[in-house]
């Protein structure tokens, strides 16, 4: 079955909806989405990750309604008991999983079909490509970490896609052994992994952030081994290097990584 008003509550599938040559389809999105859309300004804010007014979603008509598991499992039902057609998209744990859950079923549920099998085909060689160039040398122990508006921040364990791309790219996630998906890990843990490297995912209204500044903010993992050589790097989501959303892009980040580890 093919839609042709489609609401898009996660920025991956809206990613993914785009590369399928569906923009034009996608009638309502979140803020966040907009990163990955050709013109932003066409479409509604249908909603965020904590709020989905049921009024907005009535007037925007959808055929069909596209949620992100975890931020959006309450609200699901809420939209499901209005009547609507919507999908919970699962959080994938590893890199196959956002070939799998976000491109090919994505894809068979909109009718494109045969266009999210020749995508995932390409992506599927750009991976063999990356591990073709990350040899079997040692991997650096790398930290990855969420710094949110609020100062607070937050990992990701063994159970994420983030974990595995950080394996694909030639690095070591120090919580590699913690099989949980994100979480928010403690300073004496960080420290007694001692990584070589930190890389901070930063939002997009936080890009004004400084070095200096995110030390001072993390000033407790000062003795830790990227800390004393400065090897800590800041990376401001965008639509080619993004540690938060896992559509189709996320195959750049991991090129991008593995740059980075080599």
């Amino acid at each position: 079955m093919k839609y042709t008003r489609i609401v898009s509550l996660s920025p991956s599938v809206t990613e993914t909806l785009v590369e399928l040559g569906l923009e034009d389809e996608i009638v309502g999105v979140t803020p966040w989405c907009r990163l990955y859309l050709r013109n932003p300004v066409d479409k509604e804010i249908a909603g965020t990750y904590t709020y989905v007014p049921i009024d907005k979603l009535k007037k925007l008509n959808p055929d069909i309604v596209f949620l992100q598991s975890r931020v959006h499992d309450k609200i699901f039902h809420q939209v499901k008991s209005a009547e609507f057609n919507v999908y919970l998209v699962p959080l994938p744990t590893n890199v196959n999983a956002i070939i799998s859950h976000i491109v090919l079923d994505i894809g068979a549920i909109v009718g494109r079909y045969y266009e999210s099998r020749e995508l995932a085909d390409k992506l599927t060689e750009r991976i063999a490509e990356i591990i073709k160039k990350t040899g079997r040398e040692k991997r650096i122990r790398t930290y990855i970490e969420y710094l949110w508006p609020d100062k607070t921040y937050s990992t990701a364990g063994s159970l994420t896609y983030i974990d595995d791309g950080v394996r694909i790219a030639g690095g070591e996630n120090i919580f590699y052994d913690t099989p949980k998906e994100f979480f928010n890990p403690r300073n004496e843990d960080i420290i007694e992994r001692n990584p070589e490297l930190v890389i901070v995912n930063i939002e997009p209204e936080m890009n004004k952030i400084t070095l200096e500044e995110y030390r001072s903010i993390r000033k407790e993992l000062s003795t830790t081994k990227a800390f004393k050589e400065n090897k800590i790097i800041l990376v401001v989501e965008s639509r080619y290097v993004n540690l938060a959303h896992f559509g189709p892009s996320f195959i750049s980040t991991i090129e991008w990584l593995s740059k980075v580890f080599r």
